[in-house]
């Protein structure tokens, strides 16, 4: 079942379509008993029969009742229409973040205007990460705006993982988006934590200050979506990414530091969290005396392992993929 605009669902009036994706679709509606415009998520009509993607569905509903913050999408309600569940959330009129970053020249934002949207991203990464919950998505879509588009709301936490929960990914599979996945996610490690999301958050504030991700496949490799998929995995367990600042001079030195920081392959020598991240991008530069920042010595050994992992990681999904 879709829905169709002008339908009445219970106290709401479907409006029009917001967006869609392989899981579910989202539509903005007008709730006649508050007197505002939500949006209500309905599981896909493929999905409906397949247990374990229904199964993922229902567990978002669960995480989602779980998180009750300012700078993370409310739930209102949840219902079921013909047998699917639906959700309904508060509507975020600014968009979302990546909707943001193509309106923008060169798809970067002064750090000025970056910075209370990443704050608010961070600050609902931890307080996810307080209830035991590791987001897993963090990207520019899943951060959606207020009418200011200075408000950040994280939302989507479909592929999330909350402590003690059952797995609904196939083991040995990485789950998530290329451009932002940490890389104990590509390697599909069992002791994924909220290091994880340090590192995509670190991905996400890259691309706000210089226009595009860490990293992104180039020349032959962007032409077939596999191919480049698997190249940018591979330079999520292999390579070191450019510094920001040498991308844009405008990022701040020490901002730019503290982005390479979040983005160590080795999770122990990352931000030690998101609340950390949070304060110390609204440090005073002063604070940061020359070298504070510097990333630790790449430790040859951990380069090589990474880069046997890489080629069998990347080999397993191509596999996958093709299957």
């Amino acid at each position: 079942m879709t829905f169709r605009p002008g339908q009445h669902v219970g106290p709401y009036v479907i409006e029009g379509l917001l967006g869609s994706g392989g899981m579910a679709s989202v539509w903005r509606a007008w709730d006649e008993k508050r007197s505002q415009q939500v949006a209500i998520k309905i599981m896909a009509d493929p999905l409906s029969d397949e247990e374990q993607l229904a199964g993922r569905f229902m567990d978002e509903v669960k995480r989602h009742k779980r998180l009750s913050h300012p700078n993370i999408v409310a739930l209102r309600e949840v219902f079921s229409v013909a047998g699917q569940p639906c959700m309904v959330m508060d509507l975020a009129r600014g968009g979302s973040l990546a909707a943001l970053l193509d309106a923008c020249p060169e798809r970067r934002l002064p750090f000025e205007r970056a910075l209370p949207i990443m704050s608010g991203v961070l600050a609902a990464l931890d307080h996810a990460h307080r209830q035991g919950m590791v987001h897993r998505d963090v990207k520019p879509s899943n951060v959606l705006l207020d009418g200011t588009r200075t408000h950040a709301l994280l939302s989507d936490f479909g592929i999330a993982l909350a402590a003690g929960e059952k797995r609904r990914t196939r083991a040995g599979l990485p789950v998530g988006t290329s451009a932002y996945m940490s890389p104990e996610q590509i390697r599909a490690s069992r002791e994924i934590d909220y290091r994880s999301d340090v590192y995509s958050a670190g991905c996400v504030l890259y691309e706000m200050l210089t226009g595009r991700p860490p990293f992104v496949a180039e020349g032959p490799q962007s032409v077939d979506d596999n191919a480049a998929r698997a190249a940018v995995l591979a330079m999520h367990l292999r390579d070191t990414p450019l510094a920001p600042r040498r991308r844009a001079p405008s990022v701040p030195a020490h901002v730019s530091a503290l982005i390479l920081r979040a983005l160590e392959k080795d999770a122990g020598r990352r931000i030690p969290g998101c609340a950390e991240f949070a304060r110390l991008l609204a440090a005073p530069p002063e604070r940061f005396a020359r070298g504070t920042w510097r990333r630790p010595a790449r430790v040859g050994a951990i380069a090589a392992i990474a880069a046997i992992v890489a080629v069998a990681v990347i080999g397993a999904m191509v596999v996958a993929s093709g299957a």
